[in-house]
């Protein structure tokens, strides 16, 4: 499993794309995006998973403890 941790989303359509085929290239390895802030684009982070389901969406002043739990229990 890979933890991707972002602040953002992707600026360009073709940035989005890029990102979704190197996502691709990861067969049998598990994404789990965090959003971190008011500048996540929730979709896009659904998009590059591999479920489409797991994309966990947290405050950027969330306590560390609350997003590891989250983390663990995938919500």
């Amino acid at each position: 499993m890979i933890i991707f941790f972002t602040d953002h989303k992707t600026s360009l359509i073709r940035d989005t794309d890029q990102v979704q085929r190197q996502v691709k290239k990861l067969k049998g390895i598990k994404l789990l995006p965090i959003g971190i802030g008011p500048h996540i684009d929730i979709r896009e982070l659904e998009k590059i998973t591999s479920d489409g389901l797991n994309v966990i969406h947290v405050g950027e002043s969330e306590n560390p403890e609350t997003v590891r739990e989250r983390i663990w229990q995938g919500k």
